[in-house]
């Protein structure tokens, strides 16, 4: 961007940005959106009222009829993650099951998803967790 650039309106930086996007390569466009995605989730961790703690467990899940299984990859007390290529929608209800390492019971909880991106869901909790 030149120092003329931050003097433009939204709609001309969407239109350059527009314009641009076309013209790149689809691993230049790929690694464009991990950078956009990158900094989402960084706005998104400033919001959070809880910490997320990463992790890697396997969790079994429904939503409506449907049934799938992945891996939840960080946890807090208010909601996870779950990197999946499922299709989904913000807003859907979803029941998991899953077990924490060293803890003797499983976990069942439900939630929404509140986000989705190429790697997956973020839910958020219908109701909290006990400390984790």
């Amino acid at each position: 961007m030149t120092k003329n650039d931050n003097k433009i309106g939204r709609e001309e930086v969407y239109n350059k940005i527009l314009t641009i996007i076309p013209t790149l390569s689809e691993v230049q466009m790929r690694n464009l959106l991990n950078i956009l995605e990158k900094w989402q989730q960084s706005k998104f961790d400033e919001k959070r009222k809880y910490h997320r703690k990463q992790t890697f467990v396997w969790t079994e899940c429904s939503a409506d009829t449907r049934f799938f299984a992945d891996f939840i990859q960080n946890l807090s007390v208010s909601g996870l993650f779950i990197e999946t290529q499922f299709p989904f929608f913000v807003g859907e209800k979803l029941s998991m099951t899953f077990s924490l390492p060293g803890a003797d019971d499983s976990i069942k909880i439900t939630g929404k998803i509140v986000r989705i991106d190429s790697n997956g869901i973020g839910v958020q909790f219908d109701e909290l967790l006990p400390d984790i």
